[in-house]
């Protein structure tokens, strides 16, 4: 029977400039979320415009061209995107650091080193105030809210969450100005299948005496692995490079002069250019080293 994933995880952009940073909080939040990465301001602005929006953004803010501070502006302005919570993790430990963050809307001012227990406990709580605060404006239950924001200011006088007080503020003042209206974010479960469990069954189910004009096992599975492997690139999600290393010699079997510029890019999280790369080889007829080509 066919593994099947019905656990819907959240989406986390990761924004930030420098690669291992990208690859620290990748293996802190991917057993349990769903990460996308972005490695400037503008790559993260429209990861976030895109028709599947991150849950949460974790936001760098030295970056050039674009810093953090002024993605958060622009997020925070587009209608699209404001009720998107963003965390600021940032080496800036200045007090007026984490006020700017704050005022520009920010829910959350982490500064590093980060601790990954408290990091990953302030993920949890955030996306729980997200998913209650989509679920009031859904259901335009006034009274559940009020009680929501009273017990929130009355936790931040007792737990140190940075931005937990601010946001219960402003959930009151919305709440008393009736500013709440119905504009819940299109949330849809998503279906993930194991996709190296099917693969692997179909080779296996796959008669192994074919003629020799149709593909083999080998080269459909290949068709698979570079199809999921562009999807993961244009998606920006990090779990391209568990793919990569999960099927390393298939993919070097088969673009033995393009498999490490692949490997290059996705180790430095420059998804473009490893897409354009793997495009450009596996949309031709697929060849496996010592294997029968497969006709176009």
């Amino acid at each position: 029977m066919d593994e099947i994933d019905l656990v819907n995880k959240h989406t986390i952009l990761v924004v930030d400039d420098t690669p291992d940073n990208l690859a620290l909080m990748i293996g802190l939040l991917k057993d349990d979320y769903k990460v996308k990465i972005a490695y400037n301001g503008e790559r993260a602005l429209k990861i976030a415009r895109s028709a599947s929006p991150p849950d949460l953004i974790l936001l760098d803010v030295m970056m050039p061209d674009m810093d953090g501070y002024e993605v958060c502006r622009q997020l925070k302005l587009d209608p699209k995107t404001m009720n998107i919570p963003l965390v600021f993790i940032s080496a800036k430990a200045e007090v007026e650091d984490e006020r700017k963050g704050l005022e520009l809307g920010a829910i959350d001012y982490i500064t590093k080193p980060i601790s990954p227990p408290i990091v990953l406990a302030r993920i949890k709580n955030h996306l729980a105030l997200k998913a209650m605060a989509d679920f009031l404006r859904d259901q335009n239950d006034w009274d559940t809210a009020e009680r929501l924001a009273f017990t929130l200011k009355g936790a931040s006088g007792n737990v140190s969450v940075s931005g937990l007080q601010q946001f219960a503020e402003k959930l009151e003042s919305a709440i008393q100005e009736r500013r709440l209206h119905k504009q819940a974010d299109a949330q849809s479960g998503e279906l993930t299948t194991s996709f190296d469990h099917i693969i692997d069954e179909l080779g296996q189910k796959l008669p192994q005496d074919q003629d020799l004009a149709a593909p083999s096992a080998e080269q459909i599975k290949l068709k698979a692995v570079c199809a999921r492997l562009e999807t993961l690139l244009a998606e920006d999600d990090a779990a391209a490079a568990k793919l990569l290393d999960a099927h390393a010699e298939l993919l070097k079997a088969a673009f033995p002069a393009q498999y490490q510029q692949i490997d290059d890019n996705i180790r430095s999280f420059n998804f473009d250019a490893a897409l354009v790369v793997l495009r450009g080889v596996s949309h031709q007829p697929l060849t496996l080293v010592g294997m029968q080509e497969t006709p176009a």
